[in-house]
């Protein structure tokens, strides 16, 4: 609201006479972002097909360096305490091999109800050829925990391999709790003050989808904000110096993300990770390809128990404000009046490189 104020004075007119002429409102966040590097996303429990609990441990196996075995690999997205199997198994071609044993699954469902779960991702093997269980085990879960949101892994993301299949399941589900009402809160909001148009969310490819559409699915919101830096990067290049290689760095409260355009080419990739490429946890869905690290600006430090700095992943976010712009200083336009805060993003760029 505080940016919209700022457009209207611009333009010399009020929020609201701005927001009513307005037909389209496109969002950009990396609040889903921030959620996962800060540890904050919702308590999602998985659950999986009986004998196969290990799939987000054993992941697809692959180090960055082949030769490096002192760095060890992350513990899975959800932890096996929250790793409930179902009695189960269709064959790849779709045939039901075990159909779901309801009644053994009710006692697994009574373990998993305990668990007091804020979300459900459900993956089972080869639902992508018949999702016939996993549709059962999402009525029995509507039954057992009315309201806690539940992802399907065959209608979320139908690819082979199961890792990134069940990964890409477990982190949208985790994320709903967390956009959903950030979304809806947006729309109410953005109501209230007087615009009726259409209100689109940013996805991770740099495209647009309706604002439902990214509160049911927000795994496509993970790098919502960083997928326009390199756009941006690119354009302002070219029309600032005509180059066509540049590196676009842009530091947010949480985080920064660095991306390179190449000979005018948007970086792109079929195989998008939270964290670095082995090390971190696969999004199993393309993006625009940015590397991202958890420090920003509001990053938190602390010394440990050795004495040692750490910074990150924790921020302190927008409370109470980036550091540069804690209200004591003063605008050299204005004695009397304190910095706003406006999001930058540097632009080096390499030409010829």
């Amino acid at each position: 609201m505080a940016a919209l104020d700022l457009a209207a004075e611009h333009v010399g007119r009020s929020r609201r006479a701005l927001l009513e002429r307005g037909t389209i409102f496109v969002h950009a966040t990396t609040r889903a972002l921030n959620a996962i590097l800060t540890g904050s996303a919702a308590r999602t429990a998985f659950v999986t097909t009986g004998g196969h609990p290990d799939i987000l441990l054993f992941r697809e196996g692959g180090r960055a360096d082949l030769f490096d075995y002192t760095k060890p690999f992350p513990g899975p997205y959800v932890p096996r305490v929250l790793t409930f199997e179902a009695p189960e198994r269709i064959w790849s071609y779709g045939r039901v091999i075990q159909p779901l044993d309801e009644p053994a699954f009710d006692a697994v469902l009574d373990r998993l109800v305990a668990a007091k779960p804020e979300a459900v991702a459900v993956s089972l093997l080869w639902s992508i050829v018949n999702p016939i269980h996993e549709l059962q085990v999402e009525t029995l879960l509507s039954r057992r925990l009315p309201g806690v949101p539940v992802t399907l892994s065959h209608r979320l993301n139908p690819i082979l391999r199961e890792y990134r299949h069940a990964s890409s399941t477990c982190i949208d589900a985790s994320l709903k709790p967390v956009m959903g009402p950030y979304l809806q809160d947006l729309d109410a909001r953005l109501r209230e003050a007087g615009f009726a148009g259409r209100i689109l969310g940013v996805t991770s490819q740099g495209g647009l989808v309706e604002r439902e559409m990214l509160a049911a699915t927000p795994i496509y919101a993970l790098n919502s904000g960083p997928s326009l830096a390199p756009l941006a990067g690119k354009r302002y290049a070219k029309v600032d110096t005509g180059a066509d290689m540049v590196i676009v760095t842009d530091s947010g409260g949480t985080s920064c993300d660095v991306s390179l355009v190449r000979r005018g080419d948007i970086p792109w990739t079929a195989e998008a990770w939270i964290g670095s490429p082995f090390g971190g946890h696969m999004v199993g869905l393309p993006a625009v390809e940015v590397h991202c690290i958890g420090a920003g600006g509001g990053s938190i430090a602390k010394v440990d128990e050795a004495g040692l700095l750490s910074v990150g992943p924790q921020s302190a976010g927008a409370h109470p404000g980036p550091a540069s712009t804690d209200g004591a200083a003063l605008s050299p336009r204005s004695p009397t009046r304190p910095w706003r805060c406006v999001t930058s993003i540097p632009i080096i760029s390499l030409a010829g490189a």
